[in-house]
């Protein structure tokens, strides 16, 4: 049976062109990162920075230790820190910066990602206030995931910028999707990164790579980020095995090959406004189709009914269904999941 995997662009195989750069790899292009000293690590992290418009970056072992390693470098236990209330660190990182950061989070509502900022500005708590957790960062996340992959354009990040430097905030960006916002803006990702303190980005989602993520910024914040890896767990030796699929990458033709996943995502969600179902289907901006129910489903069973048609997803609630694209989902491959989704839908009893 065939089977097509929508469930998360971390599903990905590496690449035969990332393969061949691992065959070609020798002792010699090895060090111990930990003490700076494996050359393709390094090249990554100046590539990287370079990339992204930042003095420096690091390579992580995942997104959640990178969001959580930048959060660590710019608070102090007993801040409060403004996030997004679906995005990502809030909901999927295990409490991680109140566990091991001793933060407290306070979530701000949005519109598929953008904030109000006069609503921002009514949650601010004030250094000078001894009753209070001073509020000293504020994060976004673009592309956002649970809004169906929507992008935060760079204004938006501009007057985020603006706010947090009025109210003396940080601002980070958990961009895991950043390269798929500018692939979908068609524009350089310098025009979304330049207005953040600090940024996240997955080599281990679209990108392809089996593992890793890179986070940027200041040298200063690199450094102090740096160390926060360590006490996490994510000081890794000869690294430079790991990195190598990242320096392949983020070469540009890797990262203008997006724009594939992006043009199935919008087949995809075409295929499925066909269906003479009560479902809404969300527009999506790059790679992610969110499927709604609007009758109350038995959204297991027809996620178990999918899988036994070779459709893998994940649900996102109680009434909607995630499908992502990613490399090795094929255009022909999308039309086979319209039909077998709508042959599942079919027979279903909505209630």
């Amino acid at each position: 049976m065939k089977i097509i995997d929508f469930r998360s662009d971390t599903v990905t195989k590496p690449s035969p062109e990332m393969w061949n750069m691992i065959k070609s790899m020798n002792n010699s292009k090895l060090g111990d990162d930990v003490i700076g000293e494996d050359p393709t690590v390094n090249e990554l992290e100046e590539k990287a920075a370079k990339i992204i418009g930042k003095e420096a970056a690091l390579l992580v072992t995942s997104g959640t230790q990178g969001n959580l390693v930048s959060l660590l470098s710019q608070t102090n236990p007993g801040n409060e820190i403004l996030l997004e209330e679906k995005c990502h660190i809030v909901g999927h990182e295990v409490g991680s910066a109140a566990r091991i950061g001793g933060l407290m989070v306070r979530t701000y509502p949005s519109n598929r990602g953008v904030p109000s900022i006069d609503h921002l500005q009514d949650l601010i708590r004030y250094k000078e206030d001894i009753h209070e957790p001073a509020t000293t960062l504020i994060s976004a996340e673009n592309t956002h995931n649970f809004h169906g992959g929507a992008i935060l354009k760079p204004e938006i990040l501009r007057d985020l910028k603006n706010f947090a430097q009025k109210n003396e905030l940080k601002f980070h960006l958990d961009g895991a999707r950043i390269f798929n916002a500018a692939v979908g803006l068609n524009t350089d990702v310098t025009e979304l990164t330049k207005h953040v303190d600090s940024i996240m980005f997955c080599l281990s989602k679209g990108l392809s790579c089996p593992v890793g993520s890179i986070v940027a910024g200041s040298k200063e914040f690199i450094s102090k980020a740096r160390k926060f890896r360590k006490m996490l767990g994510g000081g890794m030796r000869q690294a430079g095995i790991i990195a190598s699929f990242g320096l392949v990458a983020i070469e540009p033709n890797w990262i203008k090959r997006l724009e594939e996943d992006h043009r199935n995502a919008k087949l995809l969600a075409e295929g499925l406004k066909s269906f003479e179902h009560p479902i809404k289907i969300h527009n999506p901006d790059t790679n992610i189709v969110i499927l709604e129910f609007l009758k109350t489903p038995k959204i297991f069973k027809i996620l178990t009914e999918l899988g036994k048609e070779g459709i893998l997803a994940f649900t996102i609630s109680n009434k909607k269904i995630r499908f992502v694209t990613h490399y090795g989902i094929h255009e022909d491959d999308i039309q086979y999941s319209i039909d077998k989704i709508r042959n599942v839908l079919n027979r279903y009893n909505y209630e």
